[in-house]
């Protein structure tokens, strides 16, 4: 039996923890510079508040119901999802974290019954409730598209939150094919125009027409529904084909040297996690975007990017920061309003596989492996940035906006809760 264990509006539920005068309240977090909605309490969608709905577009509407908004506080939801997915794998050893409010378990107990099964869910949701505070809903299913499925269910029809689901539910014969996994909207019009609108319908439709229409993904697909397992749990990843990190601006940068400090931070976060996955970057790509909506005076639009091929492959900080700035030389264009910029680094290879160079001298790079390791070490023990490159900025302007963004309760110490 799979099961899927999915936080219950999970932004929301990580404010509400730290704020019990938040529960039975609409509350609403907010994107990058507080634009767009991106998670909402069951109250706030029963006000009609859409997901991706422009903040400026609902503000009378924020004003009138007096819902609770917040700026998104990644280090907060972040620190709050390790701990819930803890819990899980600490229960249930065969675990694959999908994201950072989902988990998919795989219970391996032979011969237990459902009532077990359905026990051991209740029994789990339970325990991350009273050690987090966050709700979760536990769909069960003998496949992961199925367990998925049940899911939606049991966010939607079950009081217990748990809910079962296997190939002969007749709840299948009500939910619509929207609701499947990976199926989206040209899945749906391709189906709908055979007259397959619901999932018992697509439980019908034969293999062979399947795999001819829909490939070897949606064969799976039809046999996930049927009951047969095709899709395992994924291995957790060690390491990565490429990183990136980008931001938009608060504000539009359009000197020189605001845009390297930007780059020079980003470039610091991109070293950050090529050491934590321990790996390097053999080349990286800087790109810059422009504002659309207050082009250059001649009318013309800059957004641009440009690749290098690093003489080392490194995660090197300062050796980042520098190549960023080089390259933010090359692209900038005086008068125009940057909204966003971003580093890509690719050609990844494994942090203890250094491919020298004739060229260059590989020693320094050895010794600020351990300068990297040294500063990594403080910032983990006092804080992000409590150490960084000047190249970085003090108190940068075009930082991101985040005007209602509540507190690191649980990672910074001049933050904790107060009672």
């Amino acid at each position: 039996m799979y099961l899927l264990a999915d936080c219950n509006n999970f932004y929301a539920s990580c404010e509400r923890v730290f704020n019990p005068r938040l529960c039975g309240c609409p509350v609403v977090v907010l994107s990058n510079n507080d634009g767009c909605v991106v998670a909402r309490s069951n109250e706030a969608k029963a006000l009609g508040i859409a997901m991706g709905e422009p903040f400026f577009k609902i503000k009378s509407l924020v004003q009138e119901h007096k819902v609770a908004v917040f700026s998104s506080n990644y280090t907060l939801y972040a620190d709050m999802s390790e701990r819930v997915m803890n819990v899980l794998q600490a229960h249930c050893p065969h675990t694959e974290v999908y994201s950072i409010d989902e988990a998919f378990l795989h219970l391996r107990q032979p011969g237990a019954s459902l009532a077990d099964q359905l026990e051991f869910a209740t029994t789990l949701r339970a325990k991350v409730g009273k050690n987090t505070g966050i709700p979760i809903s536990i769909g069960l299913g003998p496949t992961k598209t199925l367990a998925k499925l049940a899911n939606h269910l049991a966010k939607k029809r079950s009081p217990a939150g748990v809910y079962p689901l296997d190939a002969n539910s007749p709840e299948l014969a009500e939910l619509d094919v929207a609701e499947l996994w990976g199926v989206g909207p040209a899945y749906q019009r391709r189906l709908a125009a055979v007259g397959v609108t619901r999932v018992a319908e697509l439980a019908q439709v034969s293999e062979g027409w399947m795999q001819k229409e829909f490939g070897v993904v949606g064969l799976r697909l039809l046999k996930e529904i049927k009951g047969q397992a095709c899709y395992d749990l994924e291995p957790p990843v060690e390491s990565r084909k490429s990183m990136v990190v980008s931001r938009s601006f608060a504000q539009d940068v359009q000197d020189l040297p605001a845009l390297q400090e930007a780059l020079a931070r980003y470039a610091t976060r991109l070293g950050e996690k090529l050491r934590h996955y321990e790996q390097q970057a053999g080349a990286i790509t800087v790109f810059v975007w422009a504002n659309r909506y207050k082009a250059p005076a001649d009318g013309s639009l800059h957004c641009s990017a440009q690749s290098v091929e690093l003489p080392l492959a490194t995660s090197n900080t300062n050796e980042l920061i520098h190549w960023a700035g080089r390259i933010a030389q090359h692209l900038y264009r005086p008068g125009v309003r940057y909204k966003k910029a971003g580093i890509l680094a690719t050609a990844l290879r494994p942090q203890n596989s250094l491919q020298t160079n004739l060229f260059v001298d590989e020693q320094p790079s050895l010794r600020s492996a351990q300068l990297m390791q040294t500063l990594d070490a403080i910032n983990k023990k006092m804080g992000r940035n409590q150490v960084y490159f000047a190249a970085c900025g003090n108190q940068p302007q075009w930082g991101p906006k985040a005007e209602r963004k509540s507190k690191r309760y649980t990672t910074c110490w001049g933050e904790l809760l107060r009672v």
